[in-house]
């Protein structure tokens, strides 16, 4: 009993850690004005949060998703909201955003 019960626990350690969005990662926006990022992500039982923080300041995250390879999140910004949709391939991710005053393109590798 107790193998079977630390074979589970063991199974969903390695499912939670499979996540490939959840980590530190180091990112280029390219829009009206190149701006670097770093965008973190947790994952605390099945539930996505963190934030972004660069040149402009400190944002967090708003209903972050990962489906598939695609990640989706919303920022508020001085009240102004914007969206954004990611492909992670491997430690690399690359998408594109867009607001009401700015729109554009992202890219950029995970660091942990």
């Amino acid at each position: 009993m107790l193998v079977a019960l630390a074979l589970l626990l063991g199974c969903a350690s390695v499912r939670a850690a499979e996540n490939p969005l959840v980590g530190t990662w180091k990112l280029v926006s390219f829009g009206a004005q190149g701006l670097t990022w770093t965008l973190t992500v947790k994952e605390q039982a099945g539930k996505l949060s963190g934030n972004i923080v660069g040149d402009m300041g400190e944002f967090q995250l708003i209903d972050p998703k990962l489906e598939g390879a695609t990640f989706t999140f919303k920022v508020s910004v001085d009240g102004k909201m914007y969206s954004g949709e990611g492909k992670i391939s491997g430690k690399s991710i690359q998408g594109a955003y867009k607001g009401p005053d700015d729109e554009g393109t992202f890219k950029g590798d995970k660091q942990t």
